[in-house]
């Protein structure tokens, strides 16, 4: 009896299963009219909460951010059920083919959703703090600097300017002024990074005015600081509006750099009657400080002898002025460091220049002062802003440098606008083109550290995507002094951002470099007579056509940029600039290759990215000697030829965001040639970057013949299920880099441990993904780097993250919005992560422990979270929590995902 009982509730059981079901599909098309609904309403919601942080310049707390991150992923899946259903409703219901069981499936699908969005929307009604304080402002920003400044006076100042900050309530305006080089700026980094200044103020922001800057570019680069997003249609009165609600009752320091005349700084927001607000300027002229109504004024000196002396020590002798200085040299040592008049530029520039004191004599360093007294300065056309007794030392710098292709290096910096930050391997691949070096690595490692060395450069370097992003920077009275020498010596003409209008009449047959980058040259001449020119860079400009006779004369043209500028075409006298190697395109409006650019049989450079371009032609195959191809985010790119895969120079290739590629088909458009496919691409076995969208899974046997490759980004369509990585990547014994975007990867365990080369690895929106164990990641011995973010049923990292022996270089590990995340691993032993520097804790939901050991990690130099996810750790003992809080840093950036 009890077992006819168990029997029929089991069938009772199973009949109201079966009833649920039936009623469900009975509702199936008003539960997805239901969902678009709520979809939408979810969306509307998101977007008013970054609306408000927007209006207010802030970014999200890390409730909101988290609240954000699943608003996200639930949209993303609840719209994927749609479009499945969508697909399911097409199909005829039979109830005994695969195809059906879309339907019910489907209709849980949608039920699912809509419960997790009622349960979302709870939590933001319970959770979030209030509406007017869903944010809070970003951080400062520290600025490159020495680590000493020479000379009593500026300490006494740094001091003097410390205490007005802090404690001086009436003032409101503080203005630095002095000669250029003289150490305005120096002093200004100091404050910016001072660590009671940074206290003090809420916000600090950083802005380099320069000659050439407006009220609205400066509003664009504040609005970029803030993270509040650019609005070119908005006038600057209606700017500075947001902008001063912006700072409202805002404890704020802005810093003014390089301030050439008045600036009306209510444009920029900015209530001088505000006692919570301060203004601390540069500028060469003691006027233009008075007209900014400064409060108080500084006037920066050159150097005393003696600490002129110390300074040039520091810089020529290699332990620093400890080091004693041979007596019959000091003399000429001294004498030199005399010749730059206290100007801490010329000094530390010069000093860099002079003879290496353990392998010189006497006689070269009477020499170099000789040289130096007999440059005649009368010879060229000295700015105005340029000081004779400052040309001297700077021209003997660069005149110092070993050869004539490194001073063409140097001069390559002025062909950019004032105080632009440049991109090195922008700059190193001008270079390459010209003939100046010959290869990237010398570029780097050689020419451009040489001028860091001399003191002639500075350079920044950041990492991101497992990548050095380096930038590059030359002081404005050095490239004033380039620009100079450029001209007269070199017949180079480089006009770069000084609001032209038109293309400069100065430019002759014998000109032999042009830059007119950052102008409003709105008309390009129907042609030019410049027979010798190398290098034309036209960027960011406002003309709109080429004009067909415009390049007919420049014949022996090698580098030529029109990037960033509204031409629709090329013309077609193109084809004339046979000795042709680089031709930037980017961000134009060109939709068609003209057929004349493929006879540029040594073209090694194209950029066509962020342009409207529809296709690539068969044609491309002509381009034999091109090894640089860009088409990232041409979103309109329908079709690549598959003679593509006859580039066989190609060593980078970039289709991200562009056109998707799968497995070979046989589809051809006009009879020409089949769309590319990804077996073509892997043709390309010269390839060492390489990043690509899929709309089909990689088969086995197709990437092994890319042995050369150091870099690769992968991305497949959402509807793929690519679950493994094809054996065949083991052949990718070169590869430094790898990012996996939503690839469901959890295994290929034997692929990893060939990979010994490994050492970035970015895995994002891996949706199967339970754990990093069992992938074979512990072994690899060069692997400094992981990167995970958005695999939303990550658990955990796995128990190897705590074991001896395991993961012997990392020294970064990213972890990033994984909603599952419970613990990195259960415990970490003495000896484990031996070179880990960095671990970032973000938008980790359910982290909320930090593993026992942790403290056992001695190179562990920094933990990274939000203040927020910091406060709510449950610590299982006070003696981790104090030796570990001493680690933590607090994030400020905002996400990419999240620039409100």
């Amino acid at each position: 009896m009890n077992i006819l009982n168990a029997l029929s509730g089991v069938a009772g059981e199973g009949v109201k299963k079966l009833f649920q079901e039936i009623k469900n599909l009975a509702s199936l098309h008003s539960n997805a009219k239901s969902l678009r609904k709520e979809i939408d309403r979810l969306k509307g919601i998101g977007d008013d909460i970054k609306s408000q942080l927007r209006g207010k310049g802030r970014q999200p707390k890390l409730v909101v951010r988290n609240w954000l991150d699943r608003q996200a992923q639930i949209v993303k899946f609840a719209e994927e059920v749609l479009h499945q259903y969508e697909q399911s409703k097409s199909l005829r219901f039979c109830g005994c083919c695969p195809h059906c069981l879309l339907i019910p499936k489907s209709s849980r699908k949608i039920l699912n959703s809509l419960a997790e969005i009622v349960k979302l929307l709870k939590m933001k009604d319970s959770d979030f703090p209030k509406s007017d304080d869903l944010g809070e402002p970003p951080g400062t920003l520290l600025q490159p600097m020495e680590n000493k400044l020479v000379g009593k006076f500026v300490h006494e100042k740094l001091l003097e300017m410390e205490t007005w900050l802090l404690k001086d309530e009436s003032l409101r305006v503080v203005g630095v002024y002095g000669m250029p080089g003289v150490g305005k700026t120096s002093m200004l980094k100091h404050i910016n990074n001072n660590e009671k200044v940074v206290n003090f103020f809420k916000l600090v922001i950083w802005v380099t005015v320069s000659r050439d800057s407006d009220i609205s570019d400066l509003q664009r680069r504040i609005c970029d600081r803030i993270e509040l997003p650019w609005r070119p249609n908005l006038s600057i009165d209606e700017v500075a509006g947001l902008l001063q609600t912006v700072f409202k009752e805002r404890q704020l320091l802005l810093i003014l750099d390089d301030v050439w005349k008045r600036i009306d700084v209510s444009k920029l927001g900015i209530s001088t009657s505000d006692n919570k607000i301060k203004v601390v300027l540069t500028s060469r002229d003691k006027e233009v400080c008075r007209s900014m109504k400064a409060d108080k004024m500084i006037a920066m000196k050159q150097l005393s002898e003696e600490d002129g002396w110390e300074l040039f020590c520091r810089g020529a002798l290699p332990a620093g002025e400890d080091q004693n200085m041979d007596s019959e040299i000091e003399p000429f040592a001294r004498s030199i460091a005399k010749e730059c008049k206290g100007h801490p530029l010329a000094i530390k520039t010069l000093a860099r220049t002079v003879p290496q004191l353990q392998s010189s004599t006497p006689s070269e360093w009477e020499y170099v002062l000789k040289q130096l007294k007999e440059i005649n300065t009368q010879f060229y056309r000295i700015h105005e802003n340029i000081l004779r007794d400052l040309f001297k030392p700077l021209k003997h710098s660069y005149d110092a440098l070993e050869s004539d292709e490194l001073r063409l290096c140097f001069l390559y910096l002025a062909a950019y606008r004032e105080d632009e930050e440049i991109d090195a391997d922008e700059l190193i691949q001008l270079w390459l083109a010209e003939g100046l070096v010959n290869s990237r690595e010398e570029g780097r490692h050689d020419f451009l550290r040489t001028l860091v060395n001399r003191c002639l450069v500075e350079i920044e370097v950041r990492e991101a995507n497992g990548h050095q992003i380096c930038k590059v920077k030359i002081h404005d009275v050095l490239r004033d002094m380039a620009v100079h020498v450029a001209e007269v010596d070199q017949n180079i003409l480089f006009r770069a951002g000084q609001s032209l209008t038109e293309f400069p009449k100065s430019a002759s047959a014998t000109s032999v470099r042009i830059s007119l980058m950052h102008n409003r040259i709105r008309i390009l001449p129907e042609s030019v007579n410049c027979e010798k020119l190398v290098t034309l860079l036209l960027s960011w400009n406002t003309f709109e056509e080429v004009p067909e006779s415009f390049l007919e004369k420049l014949n022996m043209l090698k580098v030529l940029d029109l990037s960033n500028t509204p031409i629709k075409f090329l013309p077609s006298s193109i084809h004339q600039l046979k000795h042709l190697l680089y031709l930037q395109l980017s961000n134009t409006q060109i939709k068609v290759i003209p057929h004349q650019t493929f006879e540029l049989s040594r073209l090694q450079f194209l950029d066509l990215s962020f342009s409207p371009l529809k296709n690539i032609p068969s044609m491309i195959k002509k381009l034999k000697s091109l090894q640089t191809l860009n088409l990232a985010h041409c979103y309109d790119l329908e079709f690549v030829s598959s003679d593509i895969s006859q580039l066989t120079s190609l060593e980078e290739l970039d289709l991200w965001k562009s056109t998707m590629f799968g497995n070979s088909r046989d589809v051809r458009v006009g009879g020409e040639s089949r769309e590319a496919s990804l077996q073509d691409v892997c043709k390309l076995h010269r390839l060492k970057h390489l990043r690509l969208i899929l709309k089909s899974q990689i088969e086995e046997k197709t990437v092994g013949n890319l042995v050369k490759l150091q870099e690769l980004w992968l991305l497949w369509m959402p509807e793929v299920r690519q679950t493994y990585l094809p054996t065949d990547m083991v052949a990718m014994h070169s590869l430094e880099r790898l990012h996996l975007y939503n690839c469901h990867v959890k295994g290929t365990p034997d692929l990893f441990p060939e990979l010994q080369n490994l050492k970035y690895l970015k895995l994002k929106s891996s949706q199967i993904l339970l754990t990093l164990s069992g992938l074979g990641l512990a072994t690899l011995s060069n692997l400094n780097e992981i990167d995970i973010e958005e695999c939303l049923l990550l658990t955990e990292l796995g128990e190897e993250f705590g074991r001896k022996g395991c993961f012997p270089r990392l020294r970064k590990l990213k972890l990033s919005m994984l909603p599952s995340l419970e613990s990195v691993c259960s415990f970490v032993e003495e000896g484990a992560l031996p070179m880990l520097q960095t671990l970032t804790i973000f938008r980790c939901m359910k982290f909320k422990v930090l593993p026992p050991g942790l403290d056992n990690l001695n190179s562990l130099e920094q933990i990274k979270g939000e203040k927020e996810w910091w406060n709510e750790i449950s610590w299982r003992n006070e003696e981790m929590k104090k030796h570990v809080h001493a680690k933590y840093v607090e994030i400020v950036e905002i996400h990419d995902n999240y620039h409100v």
